[in-house]
């Protein structure tokens, strides 16, 4: 087990050859009750390693991880809590199992992950802390929050008080524009990746990121419908900072409405123009000032050639007010 920190250089597609051997038996055709010596060959079978197998390696690196509980999972990996008893803090460790990952995955999207993750140090994004790799598994320490995710928040306590949810939405965009800042789009902002810590809240989960240029256009269909700008939708080629803009608009949105701006079991053109012509339901119950409504409204601008940037959105009317010194 070893460990690559943030100052590492650019991560590599990692190879995993260190597979344990596992002996199987072949019975042949026979009247005896258990296949004799003669009888029997053996069959090399990959090993494969779960969270519970590295928990002694965690311990002689000073963590002690707790596998009894769940804080989350994805698609391809789960989430533990731990104790870093090297500077007494809590962490959370991402345990990914590579055997489960796509080629696409393992060779392309996680390496990209995991490269972009090291270069964002912001006190509004998730930190990395280390990464550790050991037989088919990836370990990736990064900062614990200790109040779950945005999502789970607003389903147990409903909308958000808008001007709370305005200092949450500053927090937000303040760590988007820095991470447009170093040219690396989110392109899957929703409220699961959104995680509460005491006195803030952090962008998270980084497995569609990717590096842009100015000008550049996606292709790749990334994050969730629900959240998706209307060029995704419409499955033409798309600027991603962009895209990251429309989808902390409608971020905003629930957190203020508790409730989606469109249904997404609707057919994809039947979405566009519902967002085309801005056809959202506010409920009757929630009354929203001009500054909040303005400024989600312009965070979901149908024409992307007159939707703000990240840094322009700092200057909108719901954000501006609650920008904030650093935690």
């Amino acid at each position: 087990m070893y460990t690559r920190h943030s100052a590492y250089s650019e991560v590599t597609t990692p190879r995993y050859s260190a597979h344990m051997p596992k002996t199987s038996y072949m019975t042949s055709k026979s009247s005896h009750p258990y296949p004799p010596s003669h009888h029997t060959r053996k069959r090399t079978e990959p090993r494969r390693y779960g969270i519970d197998d590295f928990k002694a390696a965690f311990e002689r690196k000073g963590m002690e991880l707790d596998t009894s509980k769940k804080l989350g999972r994805g698609k391809y990996s789960k989430v533990y809590k731990a104790i870093d008893n090297t500077n007494n803090r809590l962490v959370a460790v991402k345990a990914i199992d590579v055997i489960e990952l796509t080629s696409d995955v393992k060779n392309k999207f996680l390496p990209r992950e995991i490269s972009c993750w090291r270069k964002l140090k912001n006190p509004f994004i998730v930190g990395l802390h280390a990464q550790y790799e050991a037989q088919n598994m990836i370990f990736l320490a990064m900062e614990y929050g200790s109040q779950g995710d945005l999502l789970r928040y607003v389903q147990v306590n409903g909308g958000i008080e808008e001007r709370k949810a305005g200092r949450f939405m500053s927090q937000l965009m303040q760590g988007l524009q820095y991470m447009h800042s170093k040219q690396i789009a989110h392109r899957d902002i929703k409220l699961e990746n959104i995680i509460l810590f005491e006195n803030c809240v952090k962008l998270s989960d980084f497995g569609f990121v990717r590096h842009v240029d100015t000008n550049v256009v996606s292709h790749t269909f990334c994050g969730s419908k629900s959240y998706s700008a209307p060029e995704l939708l419409r499955g033409i080629g798309y600027n991603p900072l962009l895209s990251d803009v429309w989808s902390l608009g409608v971020v905003g949105f629930v957190m203020v409405t508790n409730r989606m701006p469109f249904d997404e079991k609707k057919p994809n053109n039947v979405i566009v123009e519902l967002q085309r012509n801005r056809q959202y339901v506010i409920p009757p119950s929630v009354y929203l000032s001009s500054a909040c409504k303005s400024s989600f409204e312009a965070m979901m601008t149908f024409d992307v050639r007159r939707r703000p940037t990240s840094t322009q959105c700092l200057t909108l009317p719901w954000i501006a007010p609650h920008m904030t010194v650093m935690p």
